[in-house]
């Protein structure tokens, strides 16, 4: 009798017990929904968020939002189903590509480019390697930056079609020497795998990819198009008027161009950590730890250390993360069409909640501070306290583009003496960024300084010969 009430008793209280972990776990969990729903309402009510987030754990969604429009001049809502732009998330997919490649003995990671693409000088052929070019290691910068490169005149069917632009880039060191993010080493990629398959590397995303994983609402595209289950990108970052990006070039081929849904983003992640569709499993172990393929970006480094994985990706109006815990079984995965901050910004307030850290404070770009300091506060007094707003309001200037931003609404407006603080410091920060000192000769030539303003432009031309900006400015000036 004792034996059996002893008993009964024992189930009693393991069931209480069962019954309490489960509510401590369901209030846990409402409430890390509801810090993660209360940064969400914020970071929309301060409007730097569109598009979609989600977290997954354990390989269920635990908690997903979805916001703003897809297109605000036909009035169509952003949902689940809406088609992002990634960016750069997209040389994910081109490593996966060079995984498989390798697997299959076409592409050989320690060969040089010569062994692949011709028309390269001897001595970038012979010098830069496969594995230089996933590792950001191989001394070519960006090809957007070469002079005569204009997107909106140049047909791009294909990764190869950059080659002639990129056999114009000069090396920025010693391959294996240094370490500058490429979006041409990631170009190159795609065009040695265009040449091991015979294939347009749109086609080879669509067989290798997209079409393993029923990813039917994923594909290519190198400019943005107003079409049906896409979200227009908004060029949120800058002042004045929200612009969509029709018009603006996505460019990509390897570096970006691939468009997508967070379900489709979800199967993917699925390849990668329950099923070998895309890789083996010894090469998902290569993908996710060795440094040769897990490094991307430095500032993701300290997140990396914890044993996670994260690319993120934007362009004009368009920014993505993509990010894998390995260690908390964890995936994140942010889709915004808005500028690049956007997703990045809302990733790293997600990520400090899930791991009970403090959260980075929401507040507007660093361009609209900049452009609102120089139009409330005047020239003089940008001068001589920029560095200091800077940081005590919590911006750094890691990317030029947050001053290029903030100072072509500056000139679109016509005040010289603004433009000119803000490109003075602009040309400080970055000596070498050759829009700067183009800018800040027109800048010049608001006020009629014809002086400084070939300064500028001498400047810019010296930096990169045959610039055709600089060079018909200067000819502007001397004929008059």
């Amino acid at each position: 009798m004792f034996v059996a009430e002893f008993t009964a008793m024992t189930k009693t209280l393991t069931c209480i017990c069962l019954v309490a972990l489960s509510l401590v776990r369901l209030h846990a969990q409402e409430s890390l929904t509801g810090r993660l729903n209360a940064f969400m309402d914020e970071a929309v009510k301060k409007d730097l968020f569109s598009g979609n987030a989600l977290v997954l754990q354990d390989g269920k969604v635990v908690w997903q939002i979805t916001t703003g429009m897809a297109d605000r001049t036909q009035g169509l809502p952003n949902t689940m189903e809406t088609g992002f732009s990634i960016g750069s998330v997209t040389k994910l997919f081109t490593k996966i590509v060079v995984l498989q490649l390798v697997a299959e003995g076409k592409i050989d990671l320690n060969s040089t480019l010569g062994a692949y693409l011709d028309g390269f000088q001897p001595e970038i052929a012979g010098r830069v390697k496969i594995s230089h070019l996933i590792n950001h290691q191989s001394g070519f910068g960006q090809y957007y930056d070469v002079p005569g490169f204009n997107p909106e005149e140049t047909a791009v069917q294909s990764a190869s079609d950059f080659l002639p632009w990129i056999r114009r880039e000069e090396l920025l060191f010693e391959p294996g020497t240094g370490v500058e993010y490429s979006n041409s080493g990631f170009v190159l990629l795609a065009a040695v795998a265009e040449k091991v398959t015979g294939k347009t590397y749109a086609d080879i995303l669509q067989t290798r990819i997209f079409d393993k994983l029923s990813m039917r609402a994923t594909g290519f595209m190198y400019r943005p198009e107003r079409t049906p289950g896409k979200a227009l990108g908004y060029l949120s970052n800058q002042p004045g008027p929200l612009r969509d990006n029709l018009g603006f070039p996505l460019l990509g081929g390897g570096d970006g161009g691939i468009y997508s849904t967070i379900g489709d983003l979800l199967e993917f992640d699925r390849s990668l950590t329950g099923d070998n569709r895309l890789l083996s499993d010894a090469g998902k172990l290569q993908l996710f730890n060795d440094p040769l393929f897990s490094r991307e970006y430095a500032d993701w480094s300290s997140f990396q250390k914890e044993g996670s994985f994260a690319v993120a990706g934007g362009g004009p109006g368009v920014s993505a993360v993509y990010s894998r815990n390995n260690q908390r079984n964890r995936t994140v995965i942010v889709l915004s069409n808005y500028d690049e901050g956007s997703a990045e910004t809302v990733f790293k307030g997600l990520n400090a909640i899930l791991n009970d850290m403090p959260v980075p404070a929401l507040q507007p770009s660093a361009s609209k501070f900049i452009y609102s300091l120089l139009t409330e506060k005047g020239a003089d007094y940008f001068t001589g306290n920029i560095e200091t707003e800077l940081e005590q309001n919590g911006y750094s200037l890691d990317d030029d583009m947050v001053l290029l931003f903030a100072g072509e609404a500056i000139l679109e407006e016509g005040k010289a003496d603004e433009a000119i603080a803000l490109y003075r410091f602009y040309t400080e920060k970055f000596p070498r960024i050759v829009v700067a000192w183009n800018d800040l000769g027109d800048a010049y030539l608001l006020k009629n300084d014809r002086e400084n303003a070939k300064k500028c432009f001498t400047k810019a031309l010296e930096l990169r010969p045959g610039n055709p900006r600089a060079k018909a400015n200067l000819e502007k000036i001397d004929k008059n």
